[in-house]
């Protein structure tokens, strides 16, 4: 249950134990407050259980750690806070991919044993677990994954510095900045006398005998020097604005490049954003070698090629497409058949979006999955190698395999004389399909005029319950009209 590094900042749940897969948690304006109490619940139940079992407090005496929030970390520490409104907080998280706990290390191995799956833990039950993450499945059939890190405790909560080198703050969130970006920019900082990590936070970067300090007024101090406001290192943008104040210039081009080639390795982190802001603050470019070797990058693009819908997606696409669709590499498309004319192609397309909790997918409305994956081909880059990643659901396997031979050998007329380098096919990881749901299902719901509750599942709660109506009777319109039917 104890994540490393690279995990940590990158990962954010939806892993499989099993045959048991996580699903993100999906966070609208409404829904927020029944998460946080949710996983509260939850998680004071575990405390109890564990203070039953083995005499010890896990998150402190009265829960401190919990009821202050000291205990949650990065996108995890603002769900559970009410420092920022739901309002603001469902506009720039559509969903959280877990929850990040933090707890004393001196527990972490009596507390994995602790936990068996089966365990009630209020709204829900262990459905699996393993070294880093526990699968715990809601009443309401959801699976979510729960990670909890080891750390540092000091009266009943973690210690200032083991919360600021697992923060990431809400300022950096809403201009699509990660934790992890800020903990890799103050590594690259330290240049070749000092490196910082999560584990042990700044330190000497040629005597491995430095235990290193995670105390963010000495890692102010340290990397910027004793005029520096700590309260600027807290995150991306603040260390941005140290650099430039107390930093020389001569080494602003040097610490962009070690950031720029340390992000880069993480290929599940979107670092434009992060290399954007670093450029504008700091008055730096991208480096030469890059510019002049184009040839030299790879560049990906991750297509569903063609999908039909019921006329519109479902939380079961979300919860199988979606979340393995975010894992993939570059640049996102996704073909939707234009056979269902219910909705217009941007309302799919908007409800898509709303569901799979991912703003960066570009949509194609269209009757070809040829024309998807040519239309994704010239969104790329002219120079350099080009990837292609196929994703389709289990039960096309063979089919995406099938394009894939068709692309390889030219007969895909869309392409034209146009070929990828490489082309790969993913499927996602629950195969079976244990979320339950189904276009039929849905379909099926919209029929009914006791159907909204069913419905209105399918369709997910970042819907509001008026507009799960108004979907709700577009379709089942659809259906009295024989534009639709409910088995296909």
């Amino acid at each position: 249950m104890l994540k490393s590094f690279i995990q940590f900042v990158v990962e954010g749940g939806n892993v499989k134990i099993g045959s048991v897969a996580a699903a993100p948690f999906p966070i609208s304006e409404k829904s927020r407050a029944k998460v946080r109490s949710d996983a509260h619940e939850a998680l004071s139940a575990l405390h109890d259980s564990f203070h039953k079992a083995t005499g010890e407090h896990l998150f402190g005496k009265d829960k401190k750690a919990l009821t202050n929030k000291s205990a949650f970390v990065g996108s995890t520490r603002h769900l559970m806070g009410h420092e920022v409104s739901d309002k603001e907080f469902s506009q720039h998280k559509r969903d959280v991919g877990d929850f990040d706990v933090l707890i004393p290390h001196e527990h972490k191995d009596a507390l994995h044993n602790h936990i068996q799956t089966g365990m009630k833990l209020g709204n829900y039950t262990v459905a699996g677990k393993n070294k880093s993450s526990t699968l715990m499945q809601h009443k309401n059939g959801q699976i979510h994954q729960f990670d909890f890190v080891a750390s540092k405790y000091e009266k009943g909560e973690p210690t200032h510095g083991e919360q600021f080198s697992h923060n990431a703050t809400w300022s950096d969130t809403t201009k699509g900045i990660k934790g992890a970006h800020h903990k890799i920019l103050l590594n690259a900082v330290g240049g070749s006398t000092h490196k910082f990590s999560i584990s042990h936070g700044v330190r000497s970067r040629t005597d491995e005998s430095d235990p290193g300090n995670k105390d963010p007024k000495h890692v102010t101090k340290t990397l910027f020097g004793a005029k520096a406001n700590p309260d600027h290192v807290e995150s991306f943008q603040g260390v941005a604005k140290l650099i430039k104040q107390h930093v020389p210039a001569e080494r602003h081009q040097e610490i962009y490049d070690k950031f720029k080639k340390d992000v880069g390795a993480q290929k599940k982190l979107n670092n434009k954003p992060a290399l954007e802001h670093l450029r504008s603050t700091l008055g730096v470019k991208d480096t030469v070698t890059e510019a002049t070797n184009p040839e030299k990058q790879t560049h990906h693009t991750s297509v569903v090629p063609l999908v039909g819908f019921s006329p519109i997606s479902h939380m079961g696409h979300a919860a199988d497409l979606g979340s393995a669709m975010a894992k993939l590499p570059g640049k996102k498309h996704i073909g939707i058949s234009s056979k269902a004319d219910l909705f217009s192609p941007e309302e799919r397309s908007n409800i898509l979006k709303r569901q799979w909790g991912q703003k960066d997918i570009t949509h194609h409305v269209t009757s070809s999955a040829g024309d998807v994956v040519a239309k994704a081909y010239h969104s790329l880059p002219k120079t350099g190698k080009k990837e292609l990643h196929l994703l389709v659901g289990g039960d096309r396997a063979e089919w995406a395999h099938g394009l894939k031979k068709s692309l390889e050998a030219g007969k895909i007329k869309e392409m034209g004389d146009n070929k990828f380098d490489r082309i790969h096919v993913h499927t996602p990881e629950d195969t079976e399909r244990k979320h339950g749901m189904s276009g039929t299902a849905m379909r099926t719901a919209a029929a009914s005029p006791t159907g909204l509750k069913q419905f209105h599942k399918h369709l997910g709660n970042m819907f509001s319950r008026e507009e799960a109506i108004n979907i709700k009777n577009k379709i089942s319109s659809g259906i009295k009209s024989g534009k639709l039917t409910v088995k296909r």
